[in-house]
C-alpha cells in the first residue's frame, strides 16, 4: 500500500496524522477504522434517525418542515434509487419465473435498506457491513423477513458469478479503497438481466489532465480522516467503470447528479446533532463519533463550493 507522506491537501486520501504531517492510511487500516466507526456511531444514528443511514431525497428547491419530512425523505431515497435501476422491471420477471428476487445489499448498515427492499418485493436479501454490531443489530431488527447481514468485505465475497438479481450500494461506494475492484464486484455479482444500484459521494468532474484545487484537496482531505474515507472520485469515473465490465453496455449506464436534492439534509444531520438526545449520545462514545460530528460541518462546505456532489449510478447486465 502507498506509505508516501503529503501535506493535508495535496492528495483527498484517507490519512492520520505524524509528526504535523499526515501519512496515507492503509487499506487494512480504513477498513479496520470503517468497521469501528459504526460498531461506535451506529447505536446514536438510529437513536436519533432511525434504521437508514443514508440521505434523504426532496423536491429541488424543497424547504422540509418538519423532521419527520427528514425520514420521510430517507425512503424517497430508497425509491429513487429502485426507479433509476429498473428494479420494478427486474422483480416482475422474477416473480414470472416462479422465484423471488435475489439482492446483495453492500454496505448495509444495519438494514434499513434491506429490510425496506425485501418488504416491498419479497425478496431474499443478503446485506454485508464491516461492523459486527451493525450485522447483529440488524438482523434483530429482521426478525420475521428473509433479511440476513453479514460482517463481510464486500469487494471479496466467495459469491458465485451471477447470485444476485439486484445489486444495491446506497452510500458506501465512498468506502471503497480499490474502486475498479468494488465496480468489478458488483458486476460480477449481478446476474444477467439484472441490475445494479451505486448511489454515492463522488467528487465534481474533472476535466482530462486536471485536478481538484487546493482548498477542494484540503476539504475532501478532512473528511476523509473523520470518517476513514479513502480517494475519491467522480461520477464520469463510475461511468467508465461500470462500461468496462463484461455485459453492460455503456448505452445501458445511467448517471445521474442528485447534489441539488440532497441539499436539505446535511443541515438537518447538523442541527440533530445539537440537540440534547444526540449531545449525551457523543459523551457516551468514543472519539471517531466526536469527530464525525465535526465532519458534518466539512461535509456541508464541500457541497456548498461545489466539490462534493451526490451521484445516483445505474447499469443494467444483458441477457448473455
Amino acid at each position: 500500500a502507498h506509505r508516501a507522506t503529503h501535506r493535508l491537501g495535496r492528495v483527498p486520501e484517507g490519512r492520520r496524522r505524524l509528526g504535523g504531517r499526515v501519512q496515507a492510511r492503509t487499506d487494512a487500516q480504513l477498513k479496520r477504522g470503517i468497521g469501528e466507526f459504526y460498531d461506535e456511531s451506529s447505536g446514536i444514528w438510529e437513536e436519533v434517525w432511525g434504521e437508514h443511514m443514508h440521505h434523504g431525497y426532496y423536491r429541488e428547491g424543497e424547504k422540509p418542515a418538519s423532521f419527520a419530512r427528514h425520514v420521510e425523505a430517507q425512503d424517497d431515497m430508497i425509491e429513487k434509487a429502485l426507479e433509476l435501476c429498473g428494479a420494478d422491471g427486474v422483480a416482475a420477471r422474477c416473480r414470472r419465473d416462479g422465484r423471488r428476487l435475489r439482492v446483495l445489499d453492500v454496505g448495509c448498515g444495519v438494514g434499513g435498506s434491506s429490510r425496506y427492499i425485501a418488504r416491498k418485493y419479497g425478496a431474499d436479501v443478503v446485506g454485508l457491513t464491516l461492523s459486527p454490531k451493525q450485522a447483529a443489530r440488524g438482523n434483530e431488527l429482521s426478525q420475521g423477513l428473509n433479511v440476513t447481514l453479514k460482517a463481510e468485505d464486500a469487494t471479496s465475497t466467495a459469491f458465485a458469478d451471477g447470485s444476485f438479481d439486484l445489486v444495491w450500494s446506497l452510500e458506501s461506494g465512498e468506502h471503497m479503497p480499490d474502486k475498479p475492484r468494488f465496480v468489478e464486484e458488483l458486476a460480477r455479482l449481478c446476474a444477467p438481466g439484472g441490475a445494479v444500484s451505486c448511489v454515492t459521494w463522488c467528487h465534481r468532474d474533472l476535466e482530462p489532465d486536471k485536478r481538484l484545487g487546493r482548498v477542494e484537496r484540503a476539504v475532501l482531505g478532512a473528511i476523509n480522516y473523520c470518517y476513514y474515507l479513502p480517494k475519491w472520485c467522480s461520477g464520469a469515473d463510475y461511468r467508465s467503470l461500470f462500461g468496462k465490465q463484461p455485459g453492460f453496455a455503456s448505452s445501458k449506464i445511467v448517471v445521474e447528479d442528485w447534489t441539488r436534492n440532497i441539499a436539505p439534509f446535511w443541515p438537518a444531520v447538523f442541527r440533530s446533532a445539537l440537540r440534547w438526545r444526540s449531545l449525551r449520545g457523543l459523551m457516551r462514545t468514543g472519539i471517531r463519533t466526536a469527530r464525525g460530528a465535526v465532519a458534518i460541518l466539512l461535509m456541508i462546505v464541500g457541497y456548498r463550493i461545489g466539490t462534493v456532489k451526490f451521484v445516483a449510478v445505474a447499469a443494467n447486465r444483458e441477457f448473455s
